[in-house]
């Protein structure tokens, strides 16, 4: 039986702060304290240790058995019902700020730069919280992820002063990797 369509929360037809920042001048605020992710999706991962592990920061490169937490979470929110943390430790720019251990000197993402020099389609290696963000689906609900804008404002995916676009046009990429793939975004909140 198929998973039902998530419902899409008011708050993705309201106006946009801005325009999407774009990932060479992202400063990975977002990535500060790391990222749930599915269990299959770790597996995924660590199956590619090989091509992951020289685009990390070199502290974090050879510590592979550490690149995830021990706890769990059990949400119906993963695919396999459990997900695990991504570790966090100091970012590797020498800023004095914690980040997820992926998260390289550049501020860029070592997942999605190993996803990219394997040709992997979206979203590849990078996590799914992290590929939808600043939309998140949680608890069958998929919205703007407002309180993450609001503790890291620099991490603010939404940049360039005022626009008159709305989130669903800003961001739909992420909507869409929200939705089951034959999904439309509707034009108006239903």
């Amino acid at each position: 039986m198929a998973e039902p369509s998530p419902t899409l929360h008011k708050s993705l037809w309201r106006t946009a702060r801005g325009e999407r920042c774009t990932l060479d001048r992202c400063g990975g605020a977002c990535c500060v304290n790391g990222i749930w992710v599915d269990l299959r999706h770790v597996q995924r991962i660590l199956d590619a240790a090989v091509h992951v592990r020289p685009l990390m920061a070199p502290a974090y490169a050879d510590e592979e058995d550490r690149w995830f937490g021990d706890e769990t979470l059990e949400t119906a929110d993963f695919p396999s019902g459990i997900g695990l943390p991504t570790a966090v430790g100091p970012r590797a720019d020498g800023s004095g700020r914690q980040g997820c251990v992926f998260v390289r000197a550049d501020h860029k993402c070592a997942l999605h730069m190993a996803s990219d020099a394997l040709s992997l389609p979206w979203p590849g290696l990078k996590p799914f919280d992290c590929a939808t963000y600043p939309i998140l689906r949680s608890d069958g609900m998929v919205q703007v992820d407002d309180e993450s804008a609001r503790h890291h404002p620099e991490g603010d995916c939404q940049q360039g002063g005022p626009t008159q676009r709305r989130i669903r046009d800003v961001f739909a990429q992420e909507i869409a990797l929200c939705l089951p793939p034959d999904a439309a975004i509707p034009d108006k909140p239903q």
